[in-house]
């Protein structure tokens, strides 16, 4: 997988699921965890408020590290979004001269204005386009579907997740397929305006040696309010 690059952002307090008005938003649909994470999993938590899991051999922190002062500057993916509370499994897996990964997942590292289901779709647009221009030697046929319902610790969210087709030719450090999820999840803004908090997650998949399916999806469908199990 190519390589994303730091971009210094700030944080923001989250208006979290217990504090949004529920006469003004859309219910939740249904959750994608059948249940908690494994036991030895590590938690990810973003000052959002939200929290995910990763298994326990995944790194925790930010792939470029903390600057000069200490401070974590977040990664720029290139959809829109900078994330702190990342994680990355199969670090340099590829030597390629910069950061290469087989997963990446993270949180935007502020509330971000707008509907939650444009957020997730302009997002997941946004990633199509550099998934087809940036992470590619000859480009990807990269649909992007609607995103779906969900709920997440009981406050509405959109999910989408997309595949990037790579064309030929292909170097070695680029995948068949390129899995691209993004979670929006609604909550309210500084201004009471509709916000959301943005999980992202990137993957290879269709060779060995990648994150199973059933792995990436757990990894998914943990994500939660830090108050949540």
């Amino acid at each position: 997988m190519g390589s994303l690059v730091a971009s210094l952002t700030g944080c923001a307090l989250r208006q979290g699921a217990d504090d949004a008005d529920d006469s003004v938003r859309e219910p939740p649909g249904p959750t994608l965890a059948a249940g908690p994470p494994p036991a030895d999993w590590q938690d990810v938590r973003s000052p959002t408020g939200l929290v995910y899991s990763v298994p326990p051999q995944w790194e925790v922190g930010d792939p470029f590290g903390v600057d000069d002062e200490g401070i974590d500057p977040g990664s720029d993916w290139g959809s829109g979004y900078v994330t702190t509370a990342n994680a990355i499994a199969d670090r340099d897996y590829c030597r390629i001269g910069g950061l290469s990964f087989r997963t990446l997942a993270g949180i935007s590292a502020t509330t971000l204005p707008g509907d939650a289901r444009e957020q997730a779709e302009s997002a997941s647009r946004a990633m199509a386009d550099s998934i087809d221009r940036r992470f590619t030697q000859a480009g990807a046929d990269v649909p992007v579907p609607e995103a779906r319902s969900i709920g997440v610790s009981g406050a509405p969210a959109w999910y989408v997740s997309l595949r990037g087709q790579v064309r030929p030719p292909r170097n070695d450090c680029t995948p068949p397929t390129i899995r691209f999820d993004t979670i929006a999840v609604s909550t309210l803004g500084p201004d009471g305006a509709p916000a959301s908090i943005v999980f992202v997650l990137m993957t290879d998949e269709g060779e060995p040696d990648v994150q199973p399916t059933e792995t990436i999806d757990t990894v998914v469908a943990s994500l939660r309010y830090d108050n949540s199990v």
